[in-house]
């Protein structure tokens, strides 16, 4: 591949970091989260019977399993595990698409601004995004989406340089791809409906093609309705809504007893419900009416949350990498609401060696980033490149639709192109420092 001959250096110090990362894991074992049982149990189930459920079978059957994750990560872990019980080929293909999603990244941007030092930046701003290693490294789906994330921006740069209908086909079908890997994709098709009437000024007709993925997406929830009764893309959207968005919402706001009070009053109403479709409207209906009687005091929370992404340093993931208890543990957020700030300092001394380590480095770079991400649209939004505008706005897209429930996790399919930005953003910085102005990066 030209990319990998053009960028034979980077190819090598990206090998290194995912090999030592990929090798501790293999020594340390344990390459599972609490998602990745479901993937594991759809991917079983398609192998030994088709059936796209992701749980055991031989258990009564629980409507939500059949919907609760989209197909494409779970037949991702059936290829690299087809003739083994063994998941290490599936971390290791992993761990190839991640070193392709960050070269991809680079000759995405290298269109634009091809600097050496930005590319040297951009490197070390991804080599202490540990949780890129860390779950290349898990059977979650965070890197193929990131891969299929990066793959889209690529298709939209090339379908737009070439006017070609052929790329804005595969940009179509890359939207697909990651809606039925990740729900939060499956509204994306709206904004895609403008972007391809965007595109029709530069491509005849182009603004048809916004079809291939809505019909996608009709086909597939009226698939689930045979399966469920319930024409919905995926159960676990009304599941965060109520245990995650609703709760961590009134924990917040009220006290942990009253959240965990009308979280009750919801499932015992729910459980007098008889059909699937019934409970999946009533958990909607009644989460969202809590939710709009404290609607402002809910959008303040949820922003912060989607932000808190950017900053999170990943203690959850490091902890889980190493092998590390976790068990009861709250993190720093929790005891600085109830302890303030010498309180999580004092549980800070408490942590593992390399957590003390490596945390305050992550926040740091993690600040830095920040910076640079803000700093590159603040001096250079007037001149962006519409690939640039269209990374952006998948930026904006995962982070709002995240919402509470970001940590650092969330980040990862987006990392390549946030720390992209980031470090354009700190290259204009020390061109400014250095020449005393600000200077836009025409480079």
């Amino acid at each position: 591949m030209k990319i990998l001959k053009n960028s034979r250096s980077v190819l090598i110090f990206l090998i290194i970091i995912h090999v030592g990362f990929f090798v501790s894991k293999i020594f340390i074992g344990n390459y599972f989260l609490q998602d990745s049982y479901d993937y594991c149990y759809l991917a079983e189930n398609i192998k030994n019977h088709f059936a796209f459920y992701c749980a055991n079978l031989n258990e009564p059957i629980v409507f939500e399993n059949f919907t609760k994750r989209p197909p494409v990560y779970g037949l991702f872990v059936l290829v690299f595990s087809f003739f083994t019980q063994s998941k290490v080929l599936v971390l290791l293909a992993q761990n190839i698409l991640s070193i392709i999603s960050i070269l991809l990244t680079i000759r995405i941007f290298n269109k634009h601004f091809n600097n050496t030092t930005k590319n040297k930046i951009f490197l070390i701003l991804i080599a202490v995004s540990i949780s890129q290693f860390i779950y290349a490294n898990y059977l979650m789906s965070e890197i193929l989406l990131q891969f299929l994330v990066i793959v889209l921006c690529y298709s939209f740069q090339n379908t737009l340089a070439k006017k070609s209908l052929w790329w804005l086909f595969g940009f179509q079908l890359i939207i697909i791809l990651l809606f039925l890997t990740k729900p939060v994709f499956y509204l994306f098709v709206i904004p895609n409906v403008f972007i391809c009437l965007w595109l029709s000024k530069h491509i005849s007709k182009a603004s048809f093609f916004s079809l291939v993925p809505i019909i996608a997406l009709v086909m597939y929830m009226s698939w689930n309705k045979e399966r469920t009764g319930h024409f919905e893309f995926s159960s676990i959207q009304n599941l965060a809504l109520k245990n995650y968005n609703l709760l961590y919402f009134q924990t917040n706001k009220y006290n942990e007893d009253y959240a965990l009070k009308i979280n009750e009053k919801i499932n015992k109403e729910i459980a007098q419900l008889d059909s699937y479709k019934e409970k999946q409207q009533a958990i909607k209906l009644l989460s969202t009416q809590y939710i709009k009687k404290d609607l402002f005091s809910y959008a303040w929370f949820h922003l912060k949350g989607s932000l808190r992404m950017f900053i999170d340093p990943g203690r959850f993931d490091l902890y889980n990498f190493f092998n590390f208890s976790n068990k009861n543990e709250v993190g720093f957020l929790a005891h600085i609401n109830s302890n303030g700030v010498t309180g999580a300092f004092n549980y800070f001394k408490k942590q593992p060696f390399i957590i003390i380590l490596l945390l305050p480095i992550i926040l740091i770079f993690n600040l830095l980033k920040l910076y640079g991400f803000c700093r590159f649209w603040i001096t250079n939004y007037k001149i962006a490149p519409p690939v640039l505008w269209f990374a952006f706005f998948i930026i904006i897209y995962i982070t709002f639709l995240t919402g509470p429930l970001a940590a650092s996790r969330f980040l990862v399919p987006l990392l390549p192109l946030y720390c992209m930005f980031a470090s354009l953003g700190l290259l204009i910085h020390f061109k400014s420092f250095k020449n005393h102005n600000k200077s836009n990066l025409t480079i």
